[in-house]
């Protein structure tokens, strides 16, 4: 899935021309057309809230999709610096920006009301807020366009939305990382996740197993021994 601003962004970068609202990804696979169809017929009848659909029957229809959704995070990083030229608008910075890509998941039940309340928050803040999905599992990713030269305020800033969107997909029985990992940039959110005792038992483990810290050092769990102190993913 890609969210409204999503959709515009890839429509801005790649010319793509989808309909500027959320929307949602679906592929479908059988042994015949017939089958498919069959399938596509299904899930129409499920979706008939929504505004439109849409069926790709043809090779060259279905990669004009796809693109739209595998280009996110390239779109992206051009996008703010498109959008000001197309307004006219002079803006310093890079032509492409960096992008921080989040990662929570949450129970499908919680998904529509976490997505909402992050749009809002990143509304709110004047931030673009590009958002992918895996849908079906709850895990969504936001692309979120900052610049790394030069603008420490932005970084602060961008830093601020992403804890907000872990403590929120926290509140809602969600995880801080649905596919990517912890690395260093969650570790503090991990033990709000699972507690102490949870992750101390992890340490341990880790610590039994590698009492030198050679194996990823300072990498998922706080380790005293390990050079890599940061928490920064930026």
């Amino acid at each position: 899935m890609l969210n409204e601003e999503g959709v515009k962004c890839t429509n801005e970068v790649f010319g793509t021309t989808l309909d500027v609202v959320p929307t949602m990804f679906v592929e479908l696979q059988g042994s015949d057309v017939s089958r498919v169809e069959e399938q596509w017929r299904t899930l129409v009848r499920i979706a008939k809230g929504s505004l439109k659909q849409t069926y790709a029957g043809d090779g060259d229809k279905l990669d004009e999709l796809w693109d739209a959704r595998r280009g996110c995070y390239i779109a992206a990083s051009k996008y703010r610096k498109l959008v000001a030229d197309k307004e006219g608008v002079p803006r310093a910075g890079p032509p492409i920006d960096n992008v921080l890509l989040t990662d929570v998941c949450v129970p499908l039940s919680e998904l529509a009301d976490v997505v909402d309340a992050t749009e809002t928050d990143f509304k709110v803040a004047n931030v673009p807020c590009v958002m992918c999905c895996h849908i079906s599992d709850g895990n969504f990713h936001c692309c979120v366009p900052y610049n790394a030269t030069g603008a420490p305020r932005e970084i602060g800033h961008v830093q601020e939305l992403e804890e907000r969107l872990i403590e929120r997909a926290l509140q809602r029985r969600g995880t801080v990382s649905g596919e990517h990992g912890v690395g260093i940039g969650k570790r503090e959110f991990i033990v709000r996740e699972h507690g102490d005792a949870h992750i101390g038992v992890q340490k341990s483990i880790k610590k039994a197993m590698d009492p030198t810290s050679l194996l990823n050092p300072g990498k998922v769990l706080f380790e005293e021994n390990a050079s890599n102190t940061s928490n920064s993913r930026l």
